[in-house]
């Protein structure tokens, strides 16, 4: 027969991992950048767990994150993954949306947005939602 304190003790143990590892990979805003006309706005973010490790000065920039463009209710038009959160800074506003060179676009007049996989081998392409 299982041992009764044991199998409290292992379930203490998996809910403890549970709920850390859901905390640690909570986004974290680092910045916003909003479009000229204000109706949309770009936020930049990257994982919890990459604010808590050390970083050398200048490298910031380097940790991995994902921007998401919000609309002027704040609604969500998607997210792309950014190998580093420094790449957002080549964010611009284009004619019909907002491109980041070298990882994707968003297409607002035609309700879409596209990003390059992790390899860099082929366009993700979403529907905005």
């Amino acid at each position: 027969m299982p041992n009764p304190r044991r199998l409290l003790l292992f379930f203490a143990a998996m809910v403890t991992t549970v709920i850390l590892a859901e905390y640690l990979s909570r986004p974290v805003e680092q910045f916003r950048l909003h479009s000229p006309d204000g109706q949309y706005t770009a936020v930049i973010s990257t994982p919890r767990l990459w604010q808590l490790l050390p970083r050398l000065p200048g490298q910031a920039g380097d940790k991995p994150g994902q921007v998401e463009m919000l609309d002027q209710h704040m609604q969500s038009l998607g997210r792309m993954p950014l190998s580093r959160v420094s790449l957002a800074s080549d964010l611009e506003w284009i004619r019909f949306g907002a491109r980041i060179r070298l990882v994707g676009a968003w297409n607002f007049r035609d309700g879409f947005y596209a990003y390059w996989n992790d390899d860099q081998t082929h366009m993700i392409t979403q529907q905005l939602n």
